[in-house]
């Protein structure tokens, strides 16, 4: 029987640590039944923050700064808002639940809109059927007449604010700012994973548009494990929980101590 590569050694030590730590974490966590929407709030970012993860080490083609950034920004983001809600539980995760049961409202209007500006329309049938999948998914949580749409930031504040309020404005400044601009298809990565430099002297060496392999790189997978660990130690300060799984950190650097006898980098 043939060895197994090193990366795909990895990928699945990574993400079997991932599945069992996940769950040894929240079955640690004391539901309290009075408060039971907050706990289904930060359970499912848990979650969340944990598959990006397993889904970010199961594609290591994507571990290059076109692809990597998009997850690290979303994780990041994530964080923040967990980080934040955490300061207030019950009331700040009901603010986050009825801003996105909002946002669904507002889109099942937008169809039911396009639905009666164009009665021909032969995806009628299909748009309708997402009406009436979304009214009752919304109507499953709250009465959707006492559902309001909010155009604003879910929280009405910005995440530079909410990072400062959570304490994680490092994170915010160093992570989440640049992991913006590829999610934004900003110029400072533009212009650096898109373009190189026209070789006419007659074009003052301008930016020409490049298809740029960028190489893959295994500190994207690392920062990952990071916002998990970040994540981790959320919730173990919040609840003082005790649990016997190594920190994300700790199973990353003890992984290759065990295998190279150093970090990969």
């Amino acid at each position: 029987m043939e060895d197994k590569d090193p990366v795909s050694e990895l990928i699945e030590s990574y993400e079997s640590y991932l599945k069992s730590s996940f769950e040894e974490l929240w079955a640690s966590v004391k539901i309290e039944y009075d408060k039971l929407e907050a706990y289904s709030v930060i359970g499912g970012l848990l979650s969340r923050q944990v598959t990006m993860s397993i889904q970010m080490a199961r594609s290591p083609n994507i571990w290059n700064g076109h692809s990597a950034p998009l997850f690290l920004r979303a994780m990041t983001d994530l964080h923040i808002t967990l980080s934040w809600i955490m300061l207030d539980l019950e009331d700040r995760s009901k603010i986050y639940i009825l801003h996105g049961l909002g946002e669904e409202k507002l889109l099942m209007e937008h169809y039911k809109k396009e639905i009666e500006d164009n009665p021909e329309n032969p995806n009628n049938e299909q748009l309708n059927r997402l009406v009436d999948a979304k009214s009752a998914w919304i109507n499953s949580q709250r009465r959707d007449f006492f559902v309001e749409v909010n155009l604003g930031n879910w929280a009405q504040l910005d995440y530079r604010r909410m990072s400062q309020e959570a304490d994680c404005e490092s994170l915010y400044k160093f992570a989440y700012k640049p992991f913006s601009h590829a999610a934004h298809n900003m110029w400072p990565h533009v212009s650096i994973y898109n373009c190189k430099d026209c070789n006419s002297p007659l074009h003052k060496h301008h930016l020409i548009p490049d298809l740029f392999e960028a190489p893959i790189d295994i500190d994207f997978l690392f920062r990952s494990c990071k916002y998990v660990h970040m994540a981790y130690e959320l919730f173990i300060e919040k609840f003082r929980l005790v649990v016997q799984a190594p920190m994300p950190m700790d199973w990353w650097y003890d992984y290759f101590d065990r295998k190279m006898g150093h970090p990969p980098f």
